[in-house]
């Protein structure tokens, strides 16, 4: 076993909720990916919106694939323990910088429309962020939304993040928001 299959084998692990499975991505989630993609309710805060079903597909099996590669860090499916259906996805990844470099991590999260409203958000990244803490031993993990997306405040606040006074706006006028949670043992 090389190294990158020792580490994705440590660190890709299945977690668990009361009511969910979260597992890394497997090939055939390019197919409700590629959904997400398409719905443009889904994508009102996130990305553009795939114009065809190619592009959504073509999207889809990108991070799958950039998923496969994912040693510590990357997406878990957020999976009903009752009916395997599939809500969409969680994720711990590299911040983007705002102003300069940055190593800190964000957590993230999307979920089909039908799955909004139920607390699945914040059961699912819940426990992704739990698991960056007694895992990675993260000092802290930030979190990143488009001002006026409510529902995802609301799930970071649940989860104890709190808000940066720092914002940035995005050359097509959306205002990125950041949060951070410091780690259990760290915080004041």
């Amino acid at each position: 076993m090389d190294y990158q299959q020792r580490w994705r084998k440590r660190f890709r692990i299945n977690l668990e909720t009361p009511r969910f499975l979260l597992r890394p991505l497997v090939p055939a989630d390019a197919e409700w990916i590629a959904d997400l993609y398409l719905d443009p309710e889904v994508n009102r805060y996130l990305w553009d919106c795939a114009a065809t079903r190619e592009e959504a597909r073509h999207g889809a099996e990108a991070i799958v694939q950039l998923d496969q590669h994912m040693c510590h860090f990357g997406y878990w499916a957020i999976v009903d323990r009752e009916s395997w259906e599939v809500h969409g996805w969680t994720d711990l990844g590299k911040l983007r910088p705002w102003e300069g470099p940055s190593d800190e991590i964000a957590l993230s999260y999307v979920l089909r429309r039908t799955s909004w409203g139920q607390g699945i958000a914040t059961e699912a990244a819940g426990r992704l962020l739990q698991y960056a803490f007694e895992l990675h031993d993260l000092p802290c993990v930030m979190a990143v939304i488009i001002v006026g997306n409510d529902a995802s405040k609301r799930v970071l606040e649940k989860l104890g993040m709190k808000a940066l006074p720092k914002t940035r706006t995005l050359r097509d006028g959306k205002t990125l928001q950041y949060f951070r949670i410091e780690a259990p043992g760290e915080r004041r």
